[in-house]
């Protein structure tokens, strides 16, 4: 299959040019420059990689926590409509059995969308900034327990989020990335110190920046503030609900786009119509979009990746050539993925998606064409 007359997108140089992608079994296998003819002609579109969503809790009215295999197949399906083709599924704070349940049912599911890993955001965070996660259900940070959820996990790569100020913390980071996991800081009262120990450590971001953390203040940064140092990468909820579109703007500019991630920490609620909703068994109701727990407490969003790249275009006035970076490279690189896609490269998985910049026109994953 060849694509051509595309703008094509070059993540090193962070710029289009014009050209095609030629891919056979799955692999891209020839990026050619200028006019050409082919399978499928773009007619002028932008040609990213497939974009990548490393924290979500699922969409369509499914819960990644509460999903058969069956029913996390088919939410993954909307998934591609926005031009995500790798998703990092979440589990979240709830009893072990359950977790390790859900783990199972997200290892079992066959997807047209890429599964690479899964996220573990919780129960290994902090009881003064846990959002919507029950608190009932925190855990002690165990070093044996590292080790059998990441042997859980496998073959399939295991992001966690993890509040470094918790006691054990260090040797729990310590195991998780000795055994291939790579590790966020979230749900986290620590201090700027604490968190930057944490990044010495191995930490390699921090888990949707501004919400349930340790807020930036003059005297003490706190996690916010280490987030903003642009030493790991900072995931961001840029649905404009979850942090203000001028916050964004400055924190883009404090880290740069090459360490900004998008992510969407949307719920089940995502491409549903307004109502009452379910995370992790914890009722949501969701009012224009926005969701909240019975208490008023922020639980996920209803948004997806690409739209918040339009948002992030918006607020901040920088182009796409810039930010594309920020839902492709920069989380495959987060979790450890980048080696197999996140970038138009020969070698690499025929991930990718056709854009005019506001609407998602095809997405193809695997070499498997899953939304035209």
């Amino acid at each position: 299959m060849k694509i051509y007359n595309a703008k094509v997108y070059s993540t090193e140089e962070k710029r289009f040019f014009d050209g095609s992608v030629t891919y056979e079994n799955g692999i891209i296998t020839k990026i050619e420059k200028g006019a050409g003819n082919g399978d499928k002609d773009a007619h002028g579109a932008y040609l990213l990689p497939g974009l990548i969503d490393v924290h979500s809790h699922g969409r369509g009215g499914c819960d990644f926590m509460n999903g058969t295999p069956e029913q996390i197949a088919e939410c993954l399906s909307l998934y591609a409509k926005h031009g995500v083709t790798t998703v990092f599924p979440c589990v979240m704070t709830a009893p072990l059995p359950d977790i390790y349940r859900a783990i199972e049912n997200i290892k079992n599911t066959k997807s047209r969308i890429n599964i690479d890993g899964i996220h573990v955001e919780g129960p290994y965070i902090s009881p003064k900034r846990p959002g919507c996660h029950d608190v009932a259900c925190l855990r002690h940070l165990y070093a044996d327990e590292a080790y059998k959820l990441c042997r859980a996990i496998a073959p399939l790569h295991a992001h966690f989020t993890v509040a470094p100020e918790l006691e054990g913390a260090d040797m729990f980071i310590k195991v998780l990335i000795k055994n291939g996991a790579t590790v966020g800081i979230g749900h986290s009262d620590c201090t700027y110190a604490a968190a930057m120990h944490a990044v010495e450590l191995g930490c390699v971001s921090f888990t949707h920046t501004f919400n349930a953390m340790r807020e930036l203040r003059h005297r003490e940064p706190g996690t916010a503030g280490a987030a903003l140092s642009g030493r790991a990468y900072a995931e961001f909820i840029c649905d404009l609900f979850h942090v203000n579109g001028a916050v964004l703007d400055l924190s883009l500019r404090a880290i740069g786009e090459d360490r900004f991630v998008i992510v969407s920490d949307s719920i089940s609620a995502a491409d549903m119509p307004d109502g009452r909703y379910d995370l992790s068994g914890m009722p949501v109701n969701v009012c224009e979009g926005r969701a909240l727990n019975d208490e008023g407490v922020i639980a996920g969003s209803t948004s997806n990746v690409f739209d918040e790249l339009k948002n992030l275009i918006k607020v901040t006035k920088e182009p796409l050539e810039k930010l594309a970076v920020t839902v492709t490279a920069n989380p495959a690189k987060q979790v450890g993925i980048y080696d197999k896609c996140g970038s138009i490269t020969v070698g690499k998985r025929a991930d990718l998606i056709l854009t005019d910049g506001e609407s998602v026109l095809m997405t193809v994953c695997a070499g498997t064409t899953v939304k035209e």
